[in-house]
């Protein structure tokens, strides 16, 4: 652990791509498995699904060494998230692809507005971009692994395609930051 807080902190100011993109996967990774995993808690999943829309910005912030130097882009990042969260509590029996959809959407359209607009060194159209090809990369790797139940594994599908999604943002943000 000591070498990889080294290497992410030897690197402050664009960053060293790989490694904010690993950083931004992991705290993402583990953000999305403790909130998979803590399903039958009443309140710990929701405040872990806003968390999910600042792990890619803590990650990013972590490995450039600025972590806790500007808070408006995490808050933003959890408020990007709202509709995200409300759409995994709606009923999945009455709503089906729609809470899929309200959640894919929330990611793709209103987390990057929200956090292009409080960060100032990150434009919404590239925030834009790169959530829309963590969406795909996620997707993809998710249906990539597929298996042949996957109601078995649904909670993995979910961790690995955060991770994806976290991953390409903190990229993304590492390498468009201005």
């Amino acid at each position: 652990m000591i070498p990889l807080t080294a290497a992410m902190s030897a690197s402050k100011s664009g960053g060293n791509l790989w490694i904010a993109s690993l950083a931004a996967a992991v705290v993402t990774a583990v953000v999305a498995a403790v909130m998979v995993f803590t399903v039958g808690m009443p309140v710990v999943p929701a405040l872990l699904g806003l968390l999910i829309g600042a792990a890619p910005i803590l990650g990013y912030d972590l490995a450039r060494g600025g972590f806790g130097s500007n808070w408006k882009p995490v808050i933003a990042g959890i408020i990007g998230n709202i509709l995200f969260v409300a759409a995994i509590f709606l009923p999945a029996e009455s709503f089906g692809i729609i809470v899929a959809g309200v959640g894919l959407l929330s990611t793709l359209i209103i987390w990057p507005i929200v956090v292009g607009a409080m960060s100032p060194s990150h434009s919404i159209g590239k925030l834009w971009i790169a959530s829309l090809l963590g969406l795909i990369i996620g997707l993809a790797v998710v249906s990539a692994v597929w298996g042949q139940d996957p109601d078995s594994w649904l909670k993995t599908a979910g961790i690995l395609f955060f991770a994806c999604w976290g991953g390409t943002v903190g990229a993304a943000l590492s390498s468009w930051s201005k």
